[in-house]
């Protein structure tokens, strides 16, 4: 289970620089009706359950950075979160999202939406139970080069031992923001248990 907390405080491929030469691909959406946000290990345990197929684990490529505050589109994101995951690939071979999204803006909801996905057969789990595992820590990777000093300090933060590093890290990434155009307002972390999750900055 995780927790959210809040504290005020022409052409560049990233992902072949970054991480080495990576092709993505889209896990299309197969809905079903007890598929559960944030459990994506157990989703597809149960496709694999009922469907046979495999587990296929890697990377969703999921939300720009910084968030904006109020909507705007300008500067340009500087780097984009990378998410351990998992999804479903069928006995045929097909490669399907099971897990649901929560809707953003409302959490008491969700949608299934396809997801940008690189497959990586080390990206696995640590499994302890079908009711506790953890996913590895999410990567912030560069967009464009103006993105590499914030996401260093945003991955030094996801690492941090201590809440007093990790927001130390978070202050640096957030104040880094105002050399590329942002205004920078605050950021917000996942706890999962004692671990860290995801991380997001918020600028204007």
């Amino acid at each position: 289970m995780s927790e959210l907390l809040g504290s005020n405080s022409g052409t560049w491929d990233s992902r072949a620089i970054a991480l080495g030469a990576t092709v993505s691909l889209t896990a299309e959406p197969l809905p079903t009706a007890d598929a559960r946000v944030g459990k994506c290990y157990n989703n597809v345990l149960a496709a694999l359950r009922q469907k046979g197929g495999q587990a296929l684990y890697g990377w969703a490529l999921t939300d720009l950075g910084p968030h904006r505050a109020n909507g705007g589109q300008t500067p340009a994101p500087l780097y984009r979160r990378w998410l351990n995951h998992v999804v479903w690939r069928d006995p045929q071979g097909k490669v399907w999202e099971v897990s649901p999204n929560a809707v953003i803006d409302d959490h008491r909801h969700s949608q299934f939406l396809p997801t940008e996905f690189i497959p990586e057969s080390n990206a696995t789990f640590e499994i302890i139970s079908e009711d506790e595992w953890y996913t590895r820590p999410s990567r912030y990777v560069p967009v464009r080069p103006e993105g590499i000093a914030v996401t260093q300090f945003l991955t030094k933060a996801q690492l941090a031992p201590t809440d007093q590093e990790r927001n130390s890290w978070l202050s640096e990434a957030l104040n880094a923001l105002s050399a590329h155009g942002f205004t920078p307002r605050e950021w917000k972390v996942e706890m999962i248990g004692r671990r860290t999750g995801s991380i997001w900055l918020i600028a204007e």
